[in-house]
């Protein structure tokens, strides 16, 4: 899917500002976005920029692409958005997840497989995730 004028594709569908997420670069989704890049590109599973953000954990290329109006509950092909990205990937961080919520990211956003962010937070057991999800009722 190339939704994004002027820009190259890889054969995934990814365009240079989803590696600019990847690689937590500001500068390059700065320079990119001025070029005419769409903050809300999807490669060919639907992952946006910021869900690739959320996946590293790449916090200053997270708040560029939210600051330059990155939809926050973008959904790929498996319904999750990333807030799940990041509560999946997260290892026990929570910079993202206060980052994305910040920014009213649904914490009750249900996938494709029924699973919501917050719950997915409730059963990982080697990290503690949950707490980042105090204020949502069981």
């Amino acid at each position: 899917m190339d939704n994004e004028p002027r820009q190259r594709v890889d054969p995934a569908g990814r365009s240079p500002l989803h590696y600019a997420a990847l690689e937590d670069d500001p500068g390059a989704i700065a320079r990119l976005l001025a070029e005419g890049a769409l903050p809300d590109v999807v490669d060919r599973p639907g992952f946006t920029p910021l869900h690739l953000a959320a996946q590293e954990f790449a916090h200053t290329a997270a708040a560029s692409l939210l600051d330059a109006g990155a939809r926050v509950d973008a959904e790929n092909v498996f319904g999750n958005t990333p807030l799940w990205v990041a509560v999946f990937n997260s290892k026990g961080r929570g910079e993202l997840i206060g980052l994305l919520r910040s920014h009213a990211a649904d914490p009750l956003h249900v996938n494709a497989s029924g699973q919501t962010p917050v719950g997915l937070a409730r059963l990982i057991g080697n990290y503690d995730v949950v707490q980042y999800f105090q204020d949502i009722p069981e």
